[in-house]
């Protein structure tokens, strides 16, 4: 027999299924359960909607617990990304520190010589990278290391150091991408090349500041791509929101090599900025 369902019903469908977040279906399929009349023909319906609902709350559930992990290592992120290594025994992860971030750490033919998360800071062009090594990947990894596991997924970009195809498998096996950003390093691989992959990877630009009459600062800033003067006066000062009367966006490789633009002007990689006040 026929459920016979509203037509709120099929409208609210129609936006389930272009939710994009837990939440949002959540509420969504809340919405459609209540939607339908409580009859025997629509039994079936509500039950069905009704497990979808308790597995999504659960996923939410699961997805804070794994988020609330990175704090309680107590590893706070800092500088413009934090990019986690992950990788098998003896593939280079260390020496990635070592040399990387001025880590002194063993790098032996010793299986498991990281047993805690190690953190540094990589530098790239003035700009500071965070690079955290966590504990080798095995089989069962994912069971029994909660804490590593939520590092990796509150990483802004992962790092899979692999000497074999075979590494590559057992990572994969262990963590679920999610459409995270990640690369893959073989102990062989350049090192400075290494360095502007992980910047291209997680898609940020540099920003050179200059007060007016002064030299351009040696330090850039770190934005994403796509962020404008207003997200560059935001991050160095709120003031600058306030009292802004216009920036000068100098390109010395630009056909346009200097221009006076406001708030909304889109930065490119390399510019040099200057902020004027009123």
């Amino acid at each position: 027999m026929a459920a016979n369902l509203p037509a709120e019903y099929y409208t609210l469908q129609e936006e389930y299924q272009g939710a994009k977040s837990r939440e949002e279906k959540i509420r969504l399929l809340e919405q459609m359960l209540s939607a339908i009349p409580q009859h025997k023909c629509s039994q079936k319906v509500r039950g069905e909607l009704r497990r979808r609902i308790s597995l999504l709350k659960k996923e939410v559930e699961i997805e804070k617990k794994k988020k609330g992990a990175a704090a309680r290592i107590g590893i706070k992120k800092e500088g413009a990304a934090q990019v986690v290594l992950v990788g098998p025994t003896n593939t280079g992860k260390s020496y990635i520190m070592n040399m990387l971030c001025n880590k002194w750490l063993p790098s032996t033919e010793l299986p498991f010589e990281t047993k805690v998360p190690v953190v540094g800071m990589m530098n790239y062009h003035g700009i500071n990278i965070q690079l955290v090594e966590i504990p080798s990947i095995y089989p069962g990894f994912y069971e029994k290391n909660g804490e590593a596991r939520g590092l990796i997924y509150s990483a802004d970009a992962l790092v899979f150091c692999i000497k074999e195809d075979k590494d590559l498998q057992l990572i994969k096996s262990e963590i679920e991408l999610r459409n995270r950003p990640f690369l893959i390093h073989r102990p062989y691989n350049d090192l400075e090349r290494f360095r502007e992959s992980v910047w291209k990877m997680i898609g940020m630009i540099k920003i050179y500041t200059k007060i007016p009459g002064k030299a351009v600062e040696k330090r850039p800033v770190a934005l994403k791509k796509g962020a404008a003067i207003k997200d560059l006066a935001d991050e160095i000062h709120k003031d600058f929101i306030k009292k802004f009367k216009y920036a000068k966006v100098i390109r010395p490789e630009s056909r346009i090599k200097e221009r006076h633009v406001g708030l909304r002007f889109i930065l490119e990689d390399n510019d040099i900025v200057e902020l004027h006040t009123k």
